[in-house]
């Protein structure tokens, strides 16, 4: 097999500038740089950088992957928006953390993935990185808790986590792909929902600001220096103002810590949870599958004589596809008439058609399992 490396950054404002792109055009001659993205692919080589120093420097969300199984996905936030109690995440091969005065860069990995990945797969996945990405800056934390939960299950020692009273039975569809990604047990999440049942916890602080109230926040000296941003470079980002303020925020203080001793108790409850929903889905889903079948063999039924018509036409070209579509169709008119519960009339009408395409032994060979079914009927 071939290597293939796929990277794209984006920043979630049209922000970067033409001397921006040149410096990203010097990373690479043939990436696809806009105005807010970088994307090449790599059948040979690697990229010419850093991505960790083209996300802190340009970029706010990135993914990366590799036709070996290695993915990282890249969030980037103002400095102060992620607690320092979250830092128990960190662990090789799972979430990376790196900040500065100016930002907080997440990385997640993926360092085995057995799932087949295209170019299209990772477009659509950057616009669940932005979701996440948003709900941080609100204060929505709950994608932080999923790797630490999956290691937990395996290791009660791991640093306890701020226990807050998320809703982890609905999760959002961008944390729902995070998840599925990552290869997330649902069951370990729904622990955490078990447990959030019987113990206290803190309030989540999730309320947005409005921008009168954002823009009181800020300090004199904080307005002018967006005002200076806004003259010198002719665009002010809500990012900017929103490193400010997370600046100014006071570290939260947690009263309520979740352990991996404390799960213990509830990752069986889970499992069995989970294992009833998803074959409680199953069959569900099989009832619908089955309705809709059933539907579209009573309208068959209704258009028999239709059908036998088209049988004998496809039969008479004298090919392969032909034979192929007179097949397809006799097998589900056998199915209609199983239906109705009218096996012998269909019996008398395909034993006519085989009698006179007696002859036609590719035909006949398509046919033998719907005939051997028919004689036992």
């Amino acid at each position: 097999m071939s290597e293939y490396q796929y990277y794209r950054f984006e920043c979630l404002d049209p922000r970067l500038s033409p001397q921006q792109r040149a410096q990203l055009r010097k990373v690479s001659s043939r990436a696809d740089i806009t105005s807010n993205s970088f994307c090449v692919q790599y059948y040979y080589g690697d990229l010419k950088a850093d991505p960790e120093a083209l996300m802190m420097d340009y970029f706010d969300i990135g993914f990366y992957y590799a036709n070996w199984g290695q993915v990282n996905a890249y969030l980037k936030l103002p400095a102060g928006t992620i607690p320092d109690a979250f830092t128990a995440i960190i662990a090789d091969g799972y979430a990376s953390f790196v900040e500065d005065e100016e930002c907080q860069l997440l990385i997640f990995s993926l360092e085995e993935d057995d799932d087949y990945r295209d170019d299209e797969d990772a477009e659509s996945f950057m616009f669940h990185l932005a979701a996440l990405r948003a709900e941080l800056l609100a204060g929505d934390y709950r994608v932080l808790y999923f790797h630490w939960l999956s290691r937990a299950y395996d290791d009660p020692r791991l640093e306890p986590l701020p226990l807050i009273a998320f809703d982890f039975d609905k999760l959002t569809p961008a944390q729902l792909a995070f998840a599925k990604l990552f290869y997330i047990p649902v069951s370990v999440i729904r622990a955490l929902h078990l447990l959030l049942q019987t113990m206290p916890a803190q309030s989540p602080q999730t309320t947005s600001l409005t921008a009168q109230q954002q823009v009181a926040m800020l300090s004199d000296a904080d307005k002018d220096t967006l005002l200076y941003r806004l003259f010198n470079e002719g665009q002010l980002l809500p990012s900017d103002a929103m490193a400010m303020l997370k600046k100014q925020e006071s570290q939260a203080d947690f009263s309520y810590w979740v352990t991996g001793s404390l799960l213990q108790p509830f990752w069986y409850v889970a499992e069995m949870e989970v294992k009833q929903e998803e074959r409680a889905a199953k069959a569900e889903r099989f009832a619908q599958e089955a309705q809709l079948r059933n539907e579209h063999l009573e309208a068959v039924f209704k258009a028999r004589e239709n059908y036998w018509q088209g049988v004998f036409e496809d039969a008479a070209r004298g090919c392969a596809s032909g034979y192929d579509s007179a097949s397809w169709a006799l097998q589900t008119l056998y199915e209609a008439y199983q239906l109705k519960s009218l096996p012998s009339e269909f019996k008398q009408r395909f034993d006519l058609f085989i009698s006179k395409h007696e002859k036609r032994r590719a035909l006949l060979k398509r046919l033998e399992p719907l005939s051997r079914a028919v004689k036992s009927s």
